[in-house]
């Protein structure tokens, strides 16, 4: 009886020390400003800030050098960047295909404005789903996008804003200073 004693304290002693660690559901890419291109002397730029309720804005800003331009560029080197993990998430977030292939196109107009389209996909993160017992990452993304658009040279619109209740929970901004 003493020795079932012995083994069952030391079983219980070993289970609550081998918890497991909990794996968050998200993880978020905290590289939330993008910049492309050198900033030139006219400090002509285009930038887009993505809003969502209680997180933090996520800005891409395009400095332009000449007119027409079309720029193509990925907007997630290396996965994004994060924060308190250890290396083999890391390593496994680093081996994932992400497309976040982006484009932009700025188009002069003869009246003064310009017409500007583009796709951005953001990377916002991973999605932790546990399949098999074995912890899988699936990125999230979020695409902006807008077609032959008509702005002003210095100008700010916004294209996208969502509502909840009659509060803005999602929006994006676009400011042109050209």
């Amino acid at each position: 009886m003493k020795k079932l004693l012995t083994i069952f304290v030391t079983l219980l002693f070993v289970g609550c020390s081998n918890t497991p660690q909990l794996q968050p559901n998200f993880i978020e890419n905290v590289e939330y400003d993008h910049v492309i291109g050198e900033p030139n002397a006219e400090g002509k730029k285009i930038s887009f800030t993505y809003t969502r309720k209680d997180e933090v804005d996520r800005k891409i800003v395009l400095n332009v050098d000449a007119e027409p331009i079309e720029m193509r560029f990925r907007l997630c080197e290396n996965n994004g960047e994060y924060e308190n993990l250890g290396q083999g998430v890391i390593n496994e977030i680093n081996q994932q295909t992400v497309d976040c292939n982006s484009w932009f196109k700025l188009v002069p107009l003869e009246n003064g404005k310009y017409s500007i389209s583009y796709e951005l996909n953001l990377l916002l993160g991973f999605q932790v789903e546990n399949v098999n017992s074995k912890f899988v990452y699936v990125p999230i993304r979020k695409k902006l996008a807008q077609y032959r658009a008509i702005y002003n040279p210095s100008s700010v619109m916004s294209p996208l804003k969502r509502y909840e209740n009659e509060a803005i929970v999602e929006s994006t901004s676009v400011e042109m200073k050209l």
